[in-house]
């Protein structure tokens, strides 16, 4: 698992070592022990997450205090400021986006289907509006994904981009097939909304390229298991020291 730390939060990403952590097909007991069992965050004594059953939409659930443990809804992203509150999102080569935002953290579920829709961008206006802190001073880390090496798209969807937004072609590469840039275009997305570039910081890993480390459901034609990545607060007092394993 890719660890981010810094005062006041804690940001994973897990890999094919960790297992398949499909929380939301498990019972809520089995998700625990699951959790528990990680080594990562064994130790940073924080409760089962929270999630969302993901639609490839632009929706943005805020999960509070009272919020079970485990599905929350259908939505692909998720804020909370409720400190030690883990939220996540699932991926096998979507682009998880995670996000903090003074004491809010977010995660996002950013796949070609939801970032043609600007998820990664409305969830960060979205954040803004709801706790008042400027994009400017949020940092965003980026887990693993299919890369533009192997993200292969039809001429109808690259249609679809150009649609939405004809600035979305500059992610485009045409070779024998289209190729997306998805971590491209979502880092594009950020920078839009005021993101510092130098604030978005990445696990830069292609999914399919790497399928022996990380689940790939189009290396492995069709879903065998997944990827989690999670962000939580910390209390000061509790927060790792920065830097990343």
């Amino acid at each position: 698992m890719h660890l981010f730390r810094g005062p006041g939060f804690v940001a994973g990403f897990s890999d094919r070592a960790d297992g398949s952590l499909d929380f939301s097909d498990r019972t809520p007991e089995e998700a625990g022990r699951l959790w528990a069992g990680l080594p990562a965050v064994a130790g940073l004594g924080l409760p089962p997450p929270r999630f969302a059953h993901q639609v490839h939409s632009t929706t943005l659930l805020r999960v509070g205090a009272d919020a079970p443990a485990g599905r929350q809804g259908q939505a692909d992203a998720l804020m909370t400021s409720v400190p030690a509150m883990p939220i996540g999102v699932f991926t096998a080569d979507c682009l998880p986006v995670l996000v903090v935002a003074g004491e809010a953290v977010m995660a996002v579920h950013a796949g070609w289907k939801g970032t043609r829709q600007d998820i990664t961008g409305r969830s960060i206006a979205a954040l803004a509006e709801a706790t008042g802190v400027s994009p400017a001073r949020m940092q965003v880390f980026m887990g693993p994904c299919i890369g533009s090496c192997c993200l292969e798209l039809g001429e109808e969807v690259v249609e679809e981009f150009r649609a939405t937004d004809p600035g979305s072609l500059a992610c485009f590469a045409r070779g024998a097939r289209w190729h997306l840039d998805l971590r491209g275009l979502n880092v594009i997305q950020c920078l839009e909304r005021g993101v510092a570039r130098a604030a978005i910081r990445h696990v830069n890993d292609c999914t399919k390229c790497l399928s022996d480390r990380y689940f790939s459901y189009r290396q492995m034609r069709g879903r065998h298991g997944t990827q989690f990545s999670f962000i939580a607060r910390l209390p000061e007092e509790g927060a790792p020291s920065s830097g990343a394993a």
